[in-house]
C-alpha cells in the first residue's frame, strides 16, 4: 500500500486492515496481499485505487479529508475478500467419481453492508485485461459549510493619502457559494507634513460583506463581495499656532473581486475592491489649506491567510 504526497492523512496498512477486519468480523488470513492500494490527493480531492493481478477500481471523494474514502476503500476489500473466500471454497469435482446429480450449493451469506455515505462500485471482471471502474464517495455534508478565520496585510488607497498601509482580520462562515465575513481594518498611523506643521492620521474600522462565488472550485474560486466598511478617523495637529484633534466617521461600500482558496486546514484570500464613500473627509489648516484631498472612489487591496474548520 502506497500514500502520495497530501494523502497522509490516509489510513496505513495496519489501520485499512483493521478495519476491514471489523467489517468481516474475522481477523485477515493474507489473503489480503493479493490485493495493493495506491492513496492520492489531487486538485479534485482524495483517490484510491485498488489493483490486483485481475483489474482495478478507483474510488474517489471530493471531501476535505480522507475519512469517508477510507470507509469507502474498507468496504470494497472486504466485499472482494469475502468473493475470493467463496470462490475458493468451492468443491473440485473428481474425475473417477461417477456421475451422480450433486445436491445445490448453500445460498453464501451476504456481504457486510455498506455505511449508507459510501457507496461502492460493483466488483469487475477477474479475468484478462485490466479494466478500470470508478465510484466516487460522496462528499460529507458537513464539509458543506466551514468557520474560517482570516488575517493578513492591506493597502489602502486614496481615503488619507495616496497610499497607506494597513492591518485587517475577519471571521467568516459559509458554503459551498456563498459566505459571510465580520472583520476589523486598522490603518498604520501616517504623519503628514503640511505647512509649518504635521498631521498625524490614524484609522480604526470594520467591516461586513458577503460574497458569491461566481466561478472555480473549493481549491481555487473567483468570488464577487460587497458589504459596508465603518470606521473613526482622527487628525492630530502639531506645530500649528492652534493645534487641534479632529474626529470624524468614515463609510464606504467596497464591490470587490476576490481570488480564494478555502479548501484544506489553509488557504489564502486576495482581494481588490473599489471603496464608493457615503461621506468624503478632507482636513485643512486655517491659513494653510487643505491637507489631503480624498478621492471621489477609494480602494482597497488586501492578503490575508485563511485557517479553515469545517462545522
Amino acid at each position: 500500500m502506497t500514500r502520495g504526497d497530501g494523502a497522509e492523512s490516509c489510513p496505513d496498512a495496519a489501520r485499512l486492515i483493521e478495519r476491514v477486519e471489523q467489517l468481516r468480523g474475522r481477523p485477515e488470513t493474507g489473503a489480503s496481499g493479493a490485493y495493493h492500494v495506491d492513496f492520492t490527493r489531487g486538485a479534485d480531492g482524495f483517490g484510491a485505487a485498488i489493483r490486483s493481478g485481475g483489474g482495478a477500481r478507483v474510488l474517489r471523494d471530493r471531501g476535505p479529508s480522507c475519512a469517508a474514502l477510507e470507509q469507502a476503500t474498507a468496504v470494497t476489500l472486504a466485499l472482494l475478500l469475502d468473493s475470493d473466500a467463496r470462490a475458493s471454497s468451492l468443491p473440485v469435482p473428481d474425475a473417477g467419481a461417477r456421475d451422480e446429480p450433486s445436491p445445490a450449493p448453500e445460498a453464501p451469506a451476504p456481504p457486510p453492508a455498506a455505511p449508507a455515505r459510501a457507496p461502492l462500485a460493483p466488483p469487475g471482471p477477474t479475468g484478462g485485461g485490466a479494466r478500470e471502474g470508478e465510484g466516487e464517495a460522496p462528499r460529507s455534508e458537513r464539509g458543506a459549510t466551514r468557520l474560517t478565520l482570516a488575517a493578513g496585510a492591506a493597502g489602502l488607497f486614496g481615503v488619507v493619502r495616496p497610499v497607506a498601509p494597513a492591518l485587517s482580520a475577519e471571521l467568516g462562515v459559509g458554503g459551498a457559494r456563498f459566505r459571510t465575513t465580520l472583520g476589523a481594518l486598522w490603518l498604520v498611523p501616517q504623519t503628514l507634513k503640511h505647512g509649518p506643521g504635521e498631521l498625524r492620521e490614524t484609522l480604526l474600522g470594520g467591516a461586513v460583506r458577503a460574497c458569491f462565488a461566481a466561478a472555480g472550485t473549493e481549491a481555487l474560486r473567483f468570488e464577487v463581495c460587497s458589504g459596508l466598511h465603518a470606521g473613526l478617523l482622527k487628525v492630530v495637529a502639531s506645530g500649528y499656532t492652534r493645534n487641534d484633534v479632529a474626529e470624524t466617521a468614515w463609510l464606504a461600500v467596497p464591490l470587490e473581486l476576490s481570488l480564494a482558496r478555502l479548501a484544506g486546514p489553509l488557504g489564502f484570500d486576495v482581494g481588490a475592491a473599489a471603496l464608493v464613500p457615503l461621506r468624503r473627509n478632507d482636513f485643512s489648516v486655517d491659513g494653510v489649506g487643505v491637507a489631503y484631498r480624498s478621492l471621489p472612489v477609494g480602494a482597497l487591496v488586501s492578503l490575508r491567510g485563511v485557517a479553515i474548520w469545517p462545522l
